[in-house]
């Protein structure tokens, strides 16, 4: 990595984290604690854990540098975990965007949580308040990956439409691995774009269960063209 790049290794639940600036961020707090004590058994002292709220943690006032606020942030009582809730806009150079998903993905799938349509596109709707903080932090010229663990197009290539639509400057770049599948046809994916993405079925010929990765590039400063969507598409 590059000498002062900051990543965010992970927008899960309602959270982030890394310095170096790798950091690691979760909104629940007993699972931030269990990813340190992780960390720690590996060795990978440089990731920072952090406990906030992934759909509100941007704060466009701020011009300290991600080392400065590590280096500032008080900790809190015994968990020693340091108290930052928001960073300045465009200063990570990588993000892995992996937020709460439907699951449907997941084998064995013992048990359906979601009882109807409307319940599933709640999802994505969810994800689309994630997708928001992401656009804001990265950087120009800085890369976002896109991550579930659920095969529901309204969560994946719906998903990729949204960002594409409602942040310009983000744009699709491929993978580079023709492991797993395209999206899909009819999600309202071009055949460039379908083609950047990579789906995985849980009964497809690679053995794995169903998720879905994109990645972006950000080329530009851009601030979103509409209104955080109701419906998720």
């Amino acid at each position: 990595l590059p000498p002062g790049a900051a990543h965010i290794s992970k927008i899960v639940s309602s959270g982030f984290g890394f310095n170096a600036c790798p950091t690691s961020m979760d909104g629940s707090r007993k699972k931030v604690l269990a990813a340190r004590e992780l960390f720690i058994k590996f060795g990978a002292t440089c990731i920072t854990p952090l406990a906030l709220d992934a759909t509100k943690c941007v704060d466009p006032d701020c011009n300290m540098s991600i080392q400065q606020l590590l280096d500032l942030a008080a900790t809190e009582g015994d968990s020693n975990l340091k108290k930052i809730k928001k960073f300045p806009q465009e200063s990570f150079d990588r993000i892995l965007l992996d937020p709460p998903c439907s699951a449907l993905g997941l084998r064995p799938k013992l048990f359906i949580e979601c009882a109807s349509l409307h319940e599933l596109q709640k999802h994505a709707t969810y994800q689309q308040k994630f997708a928001k903080n992401a656009a804001k932090l990265l950087r120009v010229g800085g890369t976002m990956s896109y991550s579930t663990c659920t095969i529901n197009p309204e969560e994946n290539e719906a998903m990729v439409r949204y960002i594409l639509d409602e942040y310009p400057s983000l744009k699709s770049i491929p993978i580079g691995s023709d492991i797993g599948l395209p999206g899909l046809e009819g999600a309202g994916l071009t055949e460039e774009v379908r083609h950047n993405v990579r789906r995985f079925e849980p009964h497809g010929d690679c053995d794995t269960m169903g998720f879905f990765i994109a990645l972006f590039r950000k080329v530009e400063s851009h601030q979103p063209t509409t209104k955080l969507s109701q419906s998720g598409t």
